[in-house]
């Protein structure tokens, strides 16, 4: 009988995790180092979902789409039901569902930092004289889907590049806010603009450089001690 009660729980798990998941196409020597692809190559990684489960997969994230995409036997799928996941642990990062895909926990404390990483494609266009590049046709970036459960093509179409548009976003009290650069950052603080000015001037701190703006948010931190 306790057999019989093990087996009915995997086949119920299996089936939790077969139904927010839809089957990719790709082979994985295939998908190493594609640019929409956050890491270099597909890692094992923990899915903890809201019911308390716990699976490991091997991920990766595609920033295109901002999806969470993982391999299993050679088989690629993506996790289509986010809402049911509450954390995402991969190669030593954290990552939390949201609305438009899952952002990177980066600083955890009163003031949390999170990046979305997210990018776009776009037309390089076709070469003219003189080696200038013709834009004339708007970026598009077209999924290849084959029915409503069939398979999704990754790689990005050629003639196409992909460009980074990736976001920082502040939880304060419960709300989120975004910021790029600098002059949106010390918007979110104005009564403590004037440090957190000197702050980053002093440290010379790039808003492009993750473990800059990491540095930041700590010290922000300390200011609302």
């Amino acid at each position: 009988m306790g057999n019989f009660t093990r087996l009915i729980r995997h086949l119920i798990s299996a089936l939790i995790l077969i139904l927010f998941c839809l089957p990719v196409i790709g082979q994985s020597d295939s998908l190493i180092n594609l640019p929409n692809l956050l890491l270099p190559r597909f890692t094992k990684s923990v899915v903890k979902l809201k019911s308390g489960e716990v699976y490991t997969a091997i991920l990766n994230y595609n920033t295109v789409d901002q999806e969470m995409v993982f391999m299993q036997k050679k088989i690629f799928l993506v996790l289509n039901e986010p809402q049911q996941v509450d954390t995402v642990f991969m190669a030593n990062r954290t990552f939390i569902p949201f609305e438009k895909g899952f952002y990177e926990l980066v600083v955890k404390a009163p003031i949390s930092l999170f990046i979305q990483h997210k990018s776009y494609i776009e037309f390089e266009g076709y070469p003219t004289l003189y080696g200038a590049k013709s834009q004339t046709t708007p970026p598009s970036y077209v999924r290849q889907i084959y029915g409503a459960n069939g398979p999704i093509n990754l790689k990005i179409p050629e003639g196409y590049k992909v460009s980074d548009d990736s976001q920082y976003w502040v939880r304060r009290n419960g709300k989120m806010e975004v910021f790029k650069t600098k002059r949106q950052f010390l918007k979110l603080f104005p009564d403590k603009q004037n440090e957190l000015d000197q702050f980053i001037n002093k440290n010379k701190i790039d808003f492009k450089i993750q473990d800059k703006v990491a540095d930041l948010i700590t010290y922000c931190n300390g200011l609302y001690k």
